[in-house]
């Protein structure tokens, strides 16, 4: 795992990068993560008890079906509080990292919840942390209530999940890194949901 020394010497080089740049008040106690902003984008899942849907061919199911939307959360409302996204007991969305980040060929990202959210009920990543050699992308957030109580999540001051770097044994080919395939529906991902890129 990188320390934060070689992190810093890798974005001074311009192999990993960040968009927009990380502050120095985002890099974590310990020395070896830098936590990650809470972006404007959500997707919200509408209520459908009659309906089943198979992931055998992949999340594009869930895309197709309609049941969801996504709303940018941003910027304050008529009485100029800001605007922010209140979690039930009980509910999933899927949120962003306002941060574009951009992994080598020859490191692993691995992206998860911080403790303090944990505690008080909120899975921020729920699973497939690892962000593959060659990534490009804003990454999709997984985030459940779990707790009893309503949680508020304020866009870009909330830093709710960290990232760390693993170094490769040797680094890929870049016909092996994520991206280079048909099937890596995630890459250049401007939203939660496949089928829709922002290339940056």
């Amino acid at each position: 795992m990188l320390s934060r020394k070689h992190v810093k010497e890798e974005i001074a080089k311009g192999k990993i990068k960040f968009d927009p740049p990380i502050g120095e008040n985002q890099w974590a106690t310990g020395g070896a993560t830098i936590n990650l902003r809470l972006g404007r984008k959500f997707t919200f899942f509408k209520d459908a008890p009659n309906v089943t849907f198979s992931l055998l061919q992949g999340i594009g199911a869930v895309r197709d079906t309609a049941l969801w939307t996504e709303q940018i959360i941003d910027g304050k409302d008529a009485s100029g509080n800001t605007r922010t996204v209140v979690l039930k007991p009980g509910e999933f969305i899927l949120g962003q990292t306002l941060e574009w980040v951009w992994i080598p060929r020859h490191l692993i990202g691995m992206v998860e919840g911080r403790s303090s959210y944990a505690r008080a009920g909120i899975s921020v990543h729920q699973t497939a942390p690892l962000l593959m050699p060659g990534w490009d992308g804003q990454i999709t957030l997984e985030i459940r209530n779990s707790g009893k109580f309503k949680i508020e999540l304020t866009p870009i001051e909330e830093m709710p999940c960290q990232i760390t770097f693993l170094k490769m044994s040797s680094t890929i080919p870049k016909a092996d890194a994520y991206g280079s395939s048909a099937t890596d529906s995630f890459q250049h991902q401007g939203s939660a949901l496949p089928g829709q890129k922002a290339h940056k």
